[in-house]
């Protein structure tokens, strides 16, 4: 499909284009951008005036020349601005102040209380406004301040609402988020699922921009967020990466959303206190205020053979799905993130193992690493940046 482009379009998508291959580069030159993006040297060098009035850009001296004029360079001014990103979870709420390099300036985690967790969602607003506000008191001064808050969030979000359909172990339905806090903290606010701002993540700390990745989310439920050729897919309706609701027992477990046999009933932190029990251990025993998984990884690491066993088991059934999606997708790499992704020892070795033999030959070789426990925060903080400063569109319809 073909869409005219107007001219103030026109000079939007080339100011973007010259600002992004200036942040990507350590340093360059006009000569340099007029040569590898295609626009005439005249275009280049208006933009880049007007990045360096705007204080994005600094000429910071002359390169080497291999004839004629020695060239300015330029260098990206990271500290132009800077985004939050917030991973709201069941259990915490973790947020981050990123710079438009996507690196952290502050940082700050927050456990929510029984009460924040199973009542009302006036809580959750309540935590979230107060780690907002902290965040922006601590945010340093910029030329161009705050450009806004992503808010990366489990279950399911519409991206252009800003509502939160569902939210996995809290009452909360059709929730319009965005409005609220955009009213209550007075900037502006993108909403997100977690998962796919995990994948997104995990694509800025990658030297490619045009990865094909998967990134799975493995905690209370299973959430994917999916690159496909450097772009984040969010299907039709926002929902694509919902594999944690594929099929892998015809006549299994019973799930929340109706279904039954849920890869997320047999490889999430649910699935995981079942198999503790059924293996001799005791998971009631522990403090519900504390990490769930942190305290059974602690009796595993501990030798307590039936912890063990349950990592093994769960490690095997998160390795069936996830040979399911390589074997659907055939990405570059799979990322493990979310809260059982820190009992690697325990269960990537399974992961591993069942891969081996339910992958197609040629998905084999495709890695399994553990990501950064911070890639979902991150990468709410980069999703706003990309939408904000560079007017890329990181989704393919």
């Amino acid at each position: 499909m073909f869409h005219n482009v107007d001219a103030p379009a026109m000079r939007r998508i080339n100011k973007a284009t010259v600002l992004q291959f200036i942040r990507d580069h350590r340093t360059t030159s006009r000569i340099d951008i007029a040569q590898v993006t295609g626009l005439n040297k005249a275009t280049v060098s208006y933009i880049v005036d007007e990045l360096i009035t705007e204080q994005w850009v600094q000429e910071i001296g002359y390169g080497s020349s291999s004839g004629g004029r020695k060239p300015i360079l330029l260098r990206f001014n990271a500290s132009g601005a800077y985004a939050i990103g917030m991973d709201v979870q069941v259990n915490s709420i973790k947020t981050m102040v990123c710079n438009t390099r996507n690196e952290p300036v502050y940082r700050s985690q927050r456990s929510l209380s029984g009460e924040q967790r199973g009542a009302l969602q006036e809580h959750l607003m309540t935590a979230i406004v107060e780690e907002t506000r902290a965040a922006v008191a601590a945010t340093p001064s910029s030329p161009h301040g705050l450009v806004g808050i992503g808010l990366a969030l489990p279950g399911l979000v519409d991206v252009q609402t800003g509502s939160v359909h569902y939210l996995p172990g809290l009452p909360v339905r059709d929730w319009p988020i965005r409005d609220q806090l955009a009213q209550a903290v007075g900037i502006p606010v993108f909403c997100e699922n977690d998962a796919n701002c995990g994948a997104w993540g995990e694509l800025t700390r990658s030297a490619s921009h045009s990865d094909h990745l998967a990134f799975v989310n493995a905690g209370t439920g299973i959430g994917v967020g999916l690159i496909i050729a450097g772009q984040l897919y969010r299907g039709r309706q926002g929902l694509a990466g919902e594999f944690g609701h594929t099929t892998i027992m015809p006549l299994g477990q019973a799930c929340p959303c109706g279904n039954y046999g849920c890869w997320e009933e047999y490889a999430s932190e649910r699935s995981l206190r079942r198999y503790i029990i059924e293996a001799g251990g005791d998971p009631s025993v522990l403090n519900e205020e504390q990490g769930f998984v942190d305290q059974m990884l602690s009796e595993a690491q501990a030798d307590n053979r039936a912890y063990i066993r349950a990592f093994n088991t769960l490690g095997q059934y998160l390795g069936i799905g996830i040979a399911n999606i390589t074997n659907a997708l055939n990405p570059d790499r799979i990322s493990l993130g979310g809260t059982l992704s820190q009992a690697a020892t325990f269960i990537l070795p399974e992961i591993e193992r069942i891969m081996n033999y339910r992958t197609l030959t040629q998905n084999r070789n495709i890695p399994v690493s553990i990501a950064s426990a911070n890639s979902v925060a991150i990468g709410a903080a980069a999703l706003v940046i990309a939408q904000t400063l560079f007017d890329t569109r990181p989704t393919i319809p």
